[in-house]
């Protein structure tokens, strides 16, 4: 475990001082001390006045300088956008501030069962009861709340006191993306074994690539697929939905020269992916990724942002992701592309093992 050693700065800590001369407490404090001295010595003099009022602002400015900081980090827990609160072992809430305090005025809530359910009250009470102090890999529950439609990593802590109070820590943290992306990983895996089951019928329907295009369809609103030919250029359709049915572009050939993000992503072996919003127009961002004007003709709708990868042959562009591009979802991207990947070279295979037989046929005729 690392220390962290703060460097000394003695203009922060000389603010400080100077503020407690201007508190009139000090005085008299230091004032009743310099009487009490002078009469039980019975010698005047402006030293028992002064060393009280000087000792008094080294050490009051001494802990507000090391303590500086405490106030901000009191104020985390109000300002976090996830839950956190005291309850006790009944799921009443006894403590909440900041947003959680507003969270739970807007619905009404004065118990932890309103928010994640009575399901998970005793999982959450059994593991504050049984969590140790500092166990940084201490057990958790996870819960979707329909109030905030978001998922949540719940830990809680029964609060240290000689006595037993029944006051427990509740924290939430917010994990609805990595959900979200362990689903879609799961429907990506589904979605594979049920292609491998219909292989046949891929290779027989002639397009194997509006067959992939569709999973990405549901949360992108085009997808450009492509393999590369003899001279390295990209070849490949774009496919969009149109009235619920998966429409097809002609055929696009991208030069192997193009800047494309299709193409540079190919030369620089690496996802790439951008957004609109970190630019002023429409046109600064397509001048930052010259896409093909072919490709921006056929999906018709100004591009909010788009993401690509490749593997081996396989180059995918996708555009319009219904949300922002995350790291989840450029994890998942470069799964689903790898994915991908793998099902071409099986309807290649596929497609070998079917032509097989017809040029035996051929031969022996």
């Amino acid at each position: 475990m690392s220390e962290y050693k703060q460097v000394f700065n003695l203009g922060t800590y000389l603010k400080f001082a100077l503020a407690e001369f201007t508190q009139i407490k000090i005085y008299i404090l230091a004032s009743v001390i310099g009487f009490i001295i002078c009469f039980f010595t019975d010698h005047y003099s402006t030293v028992p006045f002064i060393v009280p009022l000087i000792v008094q602002v080294l050490s009051r400015s001494g802990v507000k300088y090391r303590q500086r900081h405490l106030s901000a980090l009191v104020e985390l827990p109000a300002q976090t956008e996830a839950p956190v609160f005291i309850m006790n072992r009944n799921g009443e809430i006894l403590l909440s501030v900041g947003k959680t305090q507003d969270l739970f005025t807007e619905y009404r809530i004065t118990r932890i069962q309103q928010l994640i359910g009575p399901g998970l009250l005793a999982p959450v009470i059994e593991m504050a009861e049984n969590g140790k102090s500092g166990d940084t890999h201490a057990p958790s529950v996870e819960a979707f709340s329909d109030i905030t439609l978001k998922w949540y990593d719940i830990k809680a802590k029964a609060m240290a006191s000689k006595e037993s109070t029944g006051k427990i820590l509740v924290w939430f943290q917010d994990i609805t993306l990595r959900k979200i992306f362990d689903f879609r990983l799961q429907d990506l895996v589904r979605y594979s074994g049920t292609l491998l089951y219909t292989l046949e019928n891929i290779v027989d329907s002639g397009d194997a690539f509006q067959t992939l295009s569709a999973f990405l369809l549901k949360d992108y609103d085009a997808v450009f697929i492509t393999r590369t030919d003899e001279d390295k250029n990209l070849v490949g359709s774009v496919f969009k939905t149109t009235d619920d049915r998966v429409e097809t572009s002609g055929v696009i050939m991208i030069p192997k020269e193009s800047l494309a993000p299709i193409n540079m992503s190919r030369k620089k072996a690496e996802i790439i992916s951008d957004d609109i919003e970190g630019y002023d127009s429409q046109e600064a961002f397509l001048q930052k990724n010259p896409l093909d004007p072919r490709v921006l003709d056929f999906i018709g709708t100004p591009i909010r942002n788009f993401i690509t990868y490749n593997e081996a042959d396989l180059s995918i562009i996708a555009f319009n992701f219904k949300s922002k591009i995350t790291a989840y979802e450029k994890r998942f991207f470069e799964f689903l592309v790898n994915n991908y990947r793998t099902m071409v070279m099986l309807v290649d295979l596929e497609k070998k093992r079917k032509d097989r037989p017809a040029r035996h046929m051929g031969q022996d005729t």
